[in-house]
Parts: C-alpha cells; sequence; structure tokens
C-alpha cells in the first residue's frame, strides 16, 4: 500500500499551488501511510504527531469534500475518527494504530478516485490564494492566519490555514533538516490550530496562540539565511578582476613587444576558459542538486563552506605575497616571452584559458559553498552587480586604457578574501552542527551575527579567533617587511 501510495504521489505537483480535491485526497493517504510506519515503529510520541497533521491536513479541505461529495466525506471522516480513538488508547495497540491508518489510506485512494469522477466543471470562482512555495513565503502566511485570527475572520483564517497546510508536505524537509524540534512544533501547532478553527464554538485566542507559536518556530528558521547580496557580488568580483588582470597583463605585453596580431590568441584561450568553467559549474550543480536533499544539504553546506574557506585563505596569502608586484610582473613576461619564442601561440592561449579557468572554477565552488545559505533574489542581484561592475572595469582597462592599481588592488582583494574566508568558516561549522556530525557548546552571552559568519558555539567562534590571531600577526608582518624595503630604497637614493 505504502508503495502505492507514494506511486501515486511522484505524479502530483511538487508544490499543491493548483492541486485539485482529489489530489488532496489522494494526498490524505500519503499522510495516513506515514503514520502506518509510525505505528510499525510503536512510538507513541510519533503517532500522536501523525494523528495531529491529519487532522489539520483533513480539516484545510475536509468541508470543500463534504460540498462535492457527502459520501466521500463522510466515509474519509469516520476513517479519520477511527485513527484518532485507535491512537487515544492507553496502552497504545500499535497494530491496531497502523490497521486504522492503512484503512484510512485504502479509503483516501478510493475516495480521490470519485471526487475525480464526480468533479464539478470549472467555474469563475475567487481563485485560492496561492500556496507558499517556500519558508519566507510560508511565515508570510502565518502572519496572515495571526491578523485573519485577531480579527475574527473566519473564513479569512480557513484560507490561511488550509495554504500552509497543504504547503507543509513540501517543506516540512528543510524544517527537519534544520531543527527537529522545529519540525515536531509546527505539525503540533498545526494540529492544535485545525481543530480550533473546526469547534463549533471557536476559541480565537487559542487560534491566535497556535499562530504565534507557528510564527516563534518559523521566524529563526528563515532569518537563518548566512550569506548575502554583498556576499555574492564579493566572489564574483574578486576572482573576475583576478582573471582579468592576467588577460590584461597578457594584452599589455603583447603590444609593447610589437604583437598585436597575436592578440586573438589570448582571446581565444579566455574565451575557452569561460565555457570550461560553466560546464563545471553545471556539473556540480548536477551532482549536488541530485544529494543535496533534507540532513545531506546541511552536510554539503558545511564541507564545501570549510573547503571554499581554505581556498580562500591560500589565495588570500598568494595576494599578500604579490603585493610587491614585482614577482607578479615576472611570472607574466616570462610565461609570455617563452611561448613566442617558441612561436607557440597556442601556448598563449593555453596561458590566457588556464587563468580564466582556475578563477572560473574557484567561483563555481565558493557559490556552491553559499547557495544553501543564500536567498535566490540575493544570489542573482549579486551575480549580477558583480558582473555589471566587472563589465564596466574591463572596459576601462581593455578600452579607455586605465591602470588599475594593482597594489591597492592586490590589498583590497586580500582583505575581501579573508572577510569570506572567515565567514565560510562559521557559517561551514554551523551547518555541520544543524546537521548533528559536528559538536556544539552553547556562549550564553554570545549573539549570533549571520552577517559575519559568527553563531553562539565555541566550536565555531574559537577556529574564527585563531584566524583573526593569525591574520593580525601576518598583516603586521608584511606591513614591517614593507617598510623596511621602503627604508632600503631611500637609503639607496639618499
Amino acid at each position: 500500500m505504502l508503495a502505492l501510495t507514494l506511486l501515486l504521489m511522484q505524479t502530483l505537483p511538487a508544490h499543491a499551488q493548483s492541486t485539485s480535491l482529489s489530489d488532496q485526497v489522494a494526498m490524505l493517504a500519503f499522510h495516513a501511510s506515514e503514520g502506518a510506519e509510525a505505528a510499525a515503529q510503536n512510538d507513541a510520541g510519533v503517532i500522536a504527531r501523525e494523528v495531529l497533521e491529519l487532522q489539520a491536513f483533513w480539516g484545510a479541505f475536509g468541508d470543500q469534500v463534504r460540498a462535492q461529495s457527502p459520501t466521500a466525506y463522510v466515509t474519509l471522516e469516520e476513517a479519520l475518527q477511527q485513527v484518532v480513538e485507535s491512537a487515544a488508547r492507553t496502552p497504545v495497540d500499535a497494530g491496531a494504530v497502523q490497521a486504522a491508518f492503512l484503512h484510512l489510506s485504502d479509503e483516501s485512494l478510493e475516495m480521490a478516485k470519485l471526487l475525480a469522477a464526480t468533479a464539478p466543471p470549472a467555474t469563475d470562482a475567487r481563485p485560492a490564494a496561492p500556496l507558499p512555495q517556500s519558508l519566507p513565503e510560508m511565515l508570510e502566511q502565518v502572519n496572515a492566519l495571526y491578523a485573519a485570527a485577531e480579527a475574527a475572520n473566519l473564513s479569512e483564517s480557513q484560507e490561511m490555514l488550509r495554504g500552509i497546510v497543504l504547503a507543509w508536505p513540501a517543506l516540512e524537509g528543510a524544517v527537519a533538516a534544520r531543527s527537529p524540534q522545529a519540525y515536531i512544533t509546527i505539525e503540533e501547532e498545526l494540529g492544535r490550530a485545525s481543530a480550533a478553527l473546526r469547534a463549533e464554538a471557536i476559541d480565537w485566542r487559542a487560534v491566535e496562540r497556535h499562530a504565534e507559536g507557528l510564527r516563534v518556530t518559523l521566524a529563526p528558521l528563515v532569518e537563518a539565511t548566512a550569506y548575502t547580496a554583498f556576499d555574492a557580488a564579493a566572489i564574483i568580483l574578486r576572482e573576475g578582476l583576478e582573471a582579468l588582470l592576467v588577460v590584461a597583463a597578457l594584452l599589455t605585453f603583447l603590444r609593447r613587444s610589437n604583437n598585436q596580431d597575436k592578440q586573438r590568441w589570448i582571446w581565444l584561450g579566455a574565451g575557452v576558459g569561460v565555457l570550461l568553467s560553466l560546464v563545471v559549474a553545471l556539473l556540480l550543480q548536477a551532482i549536488f542538486s541530485q544529494i543535496a536533499a533534507g540532513r545531506n544539504r546541511e552536510i554539503i553546506e558545511g564541507v564545501t563552506g570549510l573547503l571554499a574557506a581554505a581556498m580562500l585563505f591560500y589565495v588570500s596569502y598568494w595576494l599578500h605575497s604579490t603585493a610587491s608586484l614585482s614577482g607578479w610582473r615576472r611570472y607574466i613576461d616570462a610565461n609570455t616571452t617563452r611561448a613566442l619564442a617558441r612561436g607557440n601561440l597556442l601556448g598563449l592561449a593555453l596561458l590566457a584559458m588556464m587563468a580564466v579557468f582556475r578563477e572560473g572554477a574557484e567561483t563555481a565552488i565558493f557559490y556552491l559553498g553559499i547557495a544553501p545559505a543564500i536567498a535566490l533574489q540575493d544570489l542573482l542581484l549579486g551575480i549580477g552587480v558583480g558582473v555589471v561592475i566587472l563589465a564596466l572595469v574591463a572596459w576601462l582597462i581593455l578600452k579607455a586604457g586605465v591602470k588599475l592599481p594593482l597594489r591597492l588592488f592586490f590589498q583590497i582583494a586580500g582583505a575581501l578574501v579573508f572577510y569570506l574566508g572567515f565567514k565560510f568558516v562559521g557559517t561551514g561549522i554551523h551547518a555541520l552542527q544543524v546537521a548533528g556530525v559536528a559538536p556544539a557548546t552553547p556562549i550564553s552571552w554570545l549573539p549570533s551575527v549571520p552577517l559575519l559568519g559568527v553563531f553562539p558555539t565555541w566550536e565555531s567562534l574559537l577556529p574564527q579567533l585563531l584566524l583573526l590571531a593569525v591574520g593580525a600577526i601576518f598583516y603586521l608582518y608584511t606591513y614591517l617587511h614593507q617598510r623596511q624595503d621602503a627604508v632600503a630604497i631611500e637609503a639607496q637614493t639618499a
């Protein structure tokens, strides 16, 4: 029976925004099958939660079933009542509860077929409000439910609660992965709110209280977004500017050595590098989308975040170490001269391609690390702003002939990389803690600052404090070393 129900569920929309009444009854069978699984494990607590969830789900559209088919309504109401009564017995008879859940599942599938056959033709009635398709949208609808309950508006309250309950199956996995306790609380509050609205004498204070419970539970999960549009823009700007720096240096060297006719090889290599970067990004997205579900999502976020942090700190060290520019110029001149001397034009293209591809691959990994913890609109906004700024800088350098202040670029880019790496470490460890694979020792006096990747646990804070200490020491060492070089140069010229 469970396999049949799951097969039926796979034919339904991922989000029930256009779900018909018969489809909703079929989804009731899916919830009943979940209850049967809980009864098979003989877990009284889980059984009680499944009963509450069933009552909430049925309460969201039961009146519509009664209006279309009184027979289907009575059949399902009686089957659900059998589940409630069997689960309420003390001690719980797990076998009887499981039989009641399976009976409800069977009846739901049969009544779904009946409702589909007797569905009335479409009318011009006011369409139902769109169902929430993300946790922020669900929180907005919970706020609307609270406002409707506060105004004692029955129809609006029922509509808002119906949307929340019907959207919950598509969103419960994300909640359970982040906080199992929040998952339990939400299911309980949904069941109680539904029961309060179905009572003959509605207790509006109780409805408000349960809506507030939903809001308090959901809000921290919605606010847990760790990265912003600034972070998304910073990544593509840093990586893109470094790739642009290499391409511009190669083109400049060719112009100065009277080899302007060979510049097309640089552009060819850069174009191939961009294409390869896009291929890598698509492959990584396809691979991780297959495994980034439930608890795996948090584990992947944590691992990729820490990997990205390690790469960023390596790049930060390289940027500071080349701030003198001499090593940078020697690298470009030596490689370009070698390729020209051998007449190896493909070597020029390969040099540009590898520079662009390296930055593009790093960019893909960095975005993969922040994707689970950033709102889609912020991610797209950050990438869009970064691309626009990058295009403007490219035009200024390549067409207008503006010289990029390399020393300032290296210093700012190094500080930006350190900030991103610091944040990656905190959010990466926090994601592993949420997934339950890393320990978490709370710090009562430390507030959570997601903007900086700071979370109130010793396991995430101590590595960040260590990074700050190492960064301060390295900065001081670099500063003193540069001062010594400046003093030596002044002494030689005196």
